[in-house]
């Protein structure tokens, strides 16, 4: 099974459901107390938002993989995905060591939208984090970043 998990009200996660026609569930943490548990915590974005994350969570309740990202920095999903096919045929099996997080810059049309977005819905913490992106890519590919 697959879930998401954000701060948002169950109203607000419905309609990006829909929205996106996700084929899974989302679910709702709006007084932050599972992404807290978690050290999800961005508390940099909107007020306090979850990183994003990956859990891998096996039958017995074990997590089998975690991988703490960044907005810009992301785990390469087709190896999680290929562990999962390898999962459903043998359940013992162990995550291999992944490659290095992608970086993701994003293209003109993109930063537009986050600008349309920002200047319609922003609050002070998304200027502070879309105005220091060019810092965090510079000490990204300066290998200064500190991830967890």
């Amino acid at each position: 099974m697959v879930f998401a998990l954000s701060v948002d009200t169950p109203e607000q996660s419905q309609a990006l459901s829909r929205e996106m026609a996700l084929p899974f569930q989302l679910l709702c943490d709006t007084g932050k107390k599972v992404i807290g548990q978690y050290h999800l915590l961005n508390p940099n974005e909107h007020g306090g938002i979850a990183y994003p994350a990956i859990f891998l969570v096996k039958p017995a309740g074990v997590i089998g993989y975690r991988s703490l990202d960044r907005t810009a920095q992301r785990v390469n999903l087709g190896e999680i995905l290929d562990y999962l096919k390898e999962l459903d045929q043998n359940p013992d099996q162990l995550l291999k060591s992944t490659s290095p997080k992608k970086l993701i810059i994003p293209t003109a049309r993109t930063l537009a939208q986050i600008g349309r977005n920002m200047f319609l819905r922003g609050n002070r913490a998304d200027w502070k984090h879309y105005l220091g992106y060019p810092v965090f890519i510079v000490r990204t590919l300066l290998g200064k970043t500190h991830q967890k």
